[in-house]
């Protein structure tokens, strides 16, 4: 019997989330109407499921709560108990022959928006959980000797996921091991086929070297596990603040003066870690930062601020108005697509009213906020964020004289309309700007006395010179010298330019094993959106094997925390890129996120970057489409001319006309209002 897709869903909802509140599953399953219609559907649907039940109770049901029937039991729930348990072979014992299937197949959500997200999650779960297992079953049986089970799982992953390159690999690998080479590169052409064909892109170069041993019929050892001398904490965070006291004493009359405080420098002086040395003596701070790649992307630095300060104060309440423009930047918060668009002044000063207020609600706590790497803010985060400040300041009241904001940047790297805004608020004698400037050579002996590491001091003077007096260059340099051990050996005649740290962070970089400089090179190209469940998604390996490459990473400081521990380290992995591997990286990340149903505008960046302009454009003029719809009408504006500038050199003058129709009516429309 096939269930009509309202009550399809609702059993599949409590089989895998349990005991639910029963108001709160009928809104899902009907967002748009009325409480009492609510309420009368979800009794309708019950009495259905009752009567379509051949004896007990689908769904066991009182005034507050759904619970699903003893005697109903759902596949996808007693998959997701065992994925739960590490049961591997109870996952792929609970798989149909044909494989997992898709979730609710057949069915359509996206009038319920919020429970679409939900399938499209469960389903995505579903998909990592088999996968997972069928990676550990195959690892399982291949320890044991046992090739033939190991390939019959393999053969069956590459028949019901034949687009799966990690699929592909195990198939290649084990065809290999039994003997079969013509087996292994038969499978081979079939991956890269498959590959081109449904995805647009080429094997990953681990794939690439793996076939190449195996046309020169080359044993296939395990990789030797590569010794690392292990880096001290203390060079990751240096324990004394050395030549910095300047500085501080403009810190603190700033602070007592209630102004605005903007430190800079060149990249590597220090600034991050003086703002944050002096915020934890003033009391409660938040770090909120902006990352490369934001300025192409209309909010994108608020929208991240917000989610930082909503993650890290859950209990502050913000109101439904609020809520409800803050959704037009964060979807979570709501549908944006029922917004109204922002055809007025008025509209789009209740936007960014509703974001002056959310900052404010979102920091009542704090003290201090220090906002990290400004020059990469967005242009309309800055214009919201201004608005804000000012809003603030002339509402007056306690917060507005406790809480300090302390702005960080390079010095140099400002772009125009941030630049402006600096020199406006220095000027009004609102702000105070503190520049960093190198250490000294007695500085730099002070900070590496705190170190504490036999032999650094002698070098201070050298390093000094060397290094500029930058101390992330200084650092560097000291992680080299530890890892080639020659900290208690005279100053080495051969090292890079003076001045230049680059160089030494890519020598780090080339002692990594090959899947961990690919992880962070997916990293440094996903760059805002990197989580480490990328590496297995986008690389095709199995989750133990990305967490050893992250662990990896760690512990040779270059990321922390899913992050770059300094963006010159990012710069240095991006640089180690080929322009082949960057393509192909950036058309991985595409799919993964194309799968996700991520936003257009990320889309289309990672299709332009992988060099595939046809799967880019359709998602840029999408952004455009989305954001005249919910965002202010300049942003619109810019997508729609860059989507007319790509159609043209495609060749598509009739939709490039169009495309510079759309963004003629965007920017008349405010000038109209």
């Amino acid at each position: 019997m096939r269930l009509e897709r309202r009550a399809a869903v609702l059993l599949a909802y409590l089989g895998l989330e349990g005991p639910s509140p029963k108001f709160a599953l009928a809104s899902l399953l009907w967002p748009d109407s009325a409480p009492q219609t609510v309420r009368a559907n979800m009794r309708q649907l019950l009495r259905r499921l009752r009567l379509a039940g051949p004896g007990e109770a689908w769904v066991d049901a009182d005034s507050e709560r759904l619970e699903l029937g003893p005697s109903l039991a759902v596949d996808a729930a007693r998959l997701k108990v065992a994925a739960r348990n590490q049961e591997h072979a109870r996952v792929l014992e609970a798989l149909p022959a044909e494989g997992p299937g898709l979730l609710l197949a057949g069915f359509d959500f996206d009038d319920c928006p919020e429970l679409a997200r939900w399938v499209e999650g469960v389903r995505a779960a579903i998909d990592g959980w088999v996968r997972k297992a069928r990676e550990a079953e195959i690892e399982r049986y291949t320890s044991l000797g046992d090739w033939s089970a190991a390939l019959a799982l393999a053969q069956s992953w590459v028949q019901q996921e034949p687009e799966s390159e990690q699929a592909g690999v195990h198939l290649i690998r084990l065809h290999y091991l039994r003997g079969d080479r013509g087996a292994a590169l038969a499978a081979f052409e079939r991956l890269r086929s498959m590959l081109s064909r449904e995805l647009g892109v080429d094997p990953m170069p681990e794939t690439l070297a793996l076939v190449r041993q195996i046309e020169k019929g080359t044993d296939l050892p395990r990789p030797p596990v590569t010794a690392r001398r292990p880096l001290p904490l203390s060079v990751l965070r240096p324990p004394l603040l050395a030549g910095r006291e300047a500085a501080w004493r403009q810190l603190e009359e700033g602070w007592n003066a209630g102004l605005i405080l903007f430190i800079t420098g060149e990249p590597g002086a220090g600034k991050s870690r003086l703002a944050e040395e002096f915020a934890s003596t003033r009391g409660p701070w938040g770090r909120i930062e902006a990352r490369i790649g934001d300025r192409d992307v209309p909010f994108a630095s608020a929208a991240r601020a917000f989610r930082t300060q909503m993650a890290r104060w859950p209990d502050a309440k913000l109101p439904d108005w609020v809520r409800t423009e803050l959704s037009r930047i964060l979807p979570e918060l709501g549908d944006p697509r029922s917004l109204p668009p922002l055809r007025s002044e008025a509209d789009t000063l209740r936007f960014y009213d509703a974001q002056a207020e959310a900052i404010r609600l979102l920091h009542q706590e704090e003290c201090v906020s220090i906002a990290d790497d400004v020059q990469y803010w967005d242009k309309a985060s800055s214009k919201a964020f201004t608005y804000a400040l000012t809003r603030m300041a002339e509402a007056g009241g306690a917060q507005s004289r406790t809480l300090r904001f302390i702005d960080c940047y390079r010095k140099g790297e400002l772009p125009a309309y941030s630049q402006t805004y600096v020199h406006q608020l220095v000027d009004q004698g609102v702000a105070r700007l503190i520049e960093l400037g190198p250490l000294s050579a007695q500085e730099v002996h002070q900070m590496l006395a705190g170190l504490e590491l036999p032999g650094a001091e002698r070098h201070a003077e050298a390093l000094s010179r060397y290094t500029g007096g930058n101390p992330l260059y200084v650092v560097e340099t000291i992680k080299h010298f530890i890892e080639t051990d020659s900290l208690h050996k005279p100053w080495p005649d051969r090292l890079p330019p003076p001045g230049r740290v680059g160089p030494l962070i890519r020598r780090r970089l080339e002692q990594l094993s090959p899947l961990a400089l690919q992880s962070a090179q997916l990293a440094a190209l996903a760059g805002s959106h990197f989580r480490a469940s990328l590496v297995s998604e986008a690389l095709q390996v199995s989750v133990s094997v990305a967490h050893s490459a992250l662990a990896e990473l760690e512990a040779a400081q270059v990321l922390m925390d899913e992050r770059f521990i300094h963006d010159l380290v990012r710069e240095a992995v991006q640089d180690s890129l080929q322009p082949a591997s960057k393509r192909t990286l950036h058309g991985r990340l595409a799919t993964v996120f194309e799968n996700e149903g991520a936003p257009p505008l990320l889309l289309a960046h990672h299709w332009l970057e992988a060099g595939s302009m046809e799967r880019a454009l359709p998602y840029l003029l999408a952004a455009a489409q989305s954001q005249e719809q919910v965002l202010p009408l300049e942003q619109a504006a810019d997508h729609y001319a860059r989507a007319a500038v790509l159609l043209a050199e495609a060749g598509r003058t009739e939709e490039a006309a169009q495309a510079r129709v759309a963004e003629t009516r965007c920017r008349i429309r405010p000038a109209r209002n």
